[in-house]
């Protein structure tokens, strides 16, 4: 692909691919474990509601879209880890409790990034996460999450054109709302998974405001795709493209499927003029957060990305240039 191989989001990606594959195999990632995306974003913050959550506090407790809160409620019912009642009062607000197996995932995960930070206590990647995250003006979910299932901007930001950056915050879909961080210490308490996640959506916020295509598409496939037809199969990753003209990049005109003329059964997929202008944008929008970013954060940004590079670089080969969990659950 033509990703940036060393840009910070590809650093930041990688690096939580590595962390993501070694903490799920400890434990146990399976039909009766949930995923970190799953455990990060939505059991997390029902556990942590002393013995439940109201469906309405889940977005902002895990700092994610109504939209979004709203499909992961409806999968991690569907495969047994939430109960969804009722509300007690008789109105709208269902109530989330955790099932023997959400309650099981509760005791485990816990310990499982416990073990996972203890070997990171003190070393460079951890102190440059900290330094970073604990200056950003907003707080961010614990894994990657994207606006919603079939969206993968960060907040809706780049469908948003004619909105203005207000006060700090970026030009957003209605369904998100923004959690400022607080004062005193953000950041110690947390896993080192949430910080990489807290850092990279952070950036991909910052990449999308008042750019007209996601980071995550980008990286994850238009990289993959040139303006040239090629076939349609070789292009990895969950995309969704199959010529029908659903897809979110079929329906915004960035890809275009066709057939081959000697073998009429195979798709081909090529970028139109728009999606080549994306692509020739991109580096430069890369640059040009990333030097935002150092102006902000000056040393630190420095010493997170030497820190980031040995860790990225152990990534396995199918870690996404950027994860992000729709939470929908198939």
């Amino acid at each position: 692909g033509r990703s940036a191989e060393g840009s910070l989001p590809v650093l930041l990606s990688r690096s939580l691919g590595a962390l993501t594959v070694e903490v799920e195999t400890a434990a146990g990632v399976g039909s009766d474990v949930p995923s970190l995306a799953v455990w990060s974003n939505v059991l997390r913050c029902v556990a942590g509601g002393n013995g439940g959550l109201d469906e309405r506090d889940l977005p902002g407790a895990a700092r994610i879209s109504s939209r979004l809160a709203t499909a992961a409620v409806t999968g991690c019912a569907r495969r047994g880890w939430l109960v969804v009642s009722p509300a007690p009062d008789g109105g709208k607000a269902r109530r989330l409790e955790l099932t023997e197996v959400g309650r099981a995932a509760a005791r485990d995960w816990p310990a499982q990034l416990g073990a996972l930070d203890a070997r990171w206590a003190g070393t460079p990647l951890r102190a440059g996460l900290e330094g970073i995250v604990s200056q950003l003006p907003l707080e961010l979910p614990h894994f990657p999450a994207p606006y919603g299932a079939a969206d993968p901007s960060a907040i809706g930001g780049p469908y948003m054109q004619g909105a203005k950056r207000t006060e700090g915050i970026p030009a957003h879909g209605k369904d998100w709302r923004p959690v400022p961080r607080t004062d005193g210490d953000t950041v110690t308490a947390l896993p080192v998974t949430a910080l990489l996640s807290q850092a990279l959506m952070a950036f991909t916020i910052d990449y999308e405001d008042l750019f007209p295509w996601p980071l995550e598409s980008t990286l994850n496939v238009l990289c993959h795709i040139g303006p040239q037809p090629a076939p349609l199969a070789n292009v990895p990753g969950d995309h969704g493209i199959t010529g029908v003209g659903k897809s979110l990049l079929e329906r915004h005109l960035i890809a275009v499927v066709t057939r081959a003329e000697d073998d009429p059964g195979q798709k081909l997929v090529a970028l139109t003029d728009r999606g080549q202008l994306v692509m020739e944008h991109h580096p430069r929008r890369l640059e040009a957060v990333e030097a935002e970013w150092r102006d902000r954060f000056g040393a630190a940004l420095t010493a997170l990305r030497n820190a980031l590079a040995p860790l990225a670089a152990s990534a396995p080969s199918s870690a996404p240039d950027h994860p992000m969990a729709a939470l929908h659950l198939g």
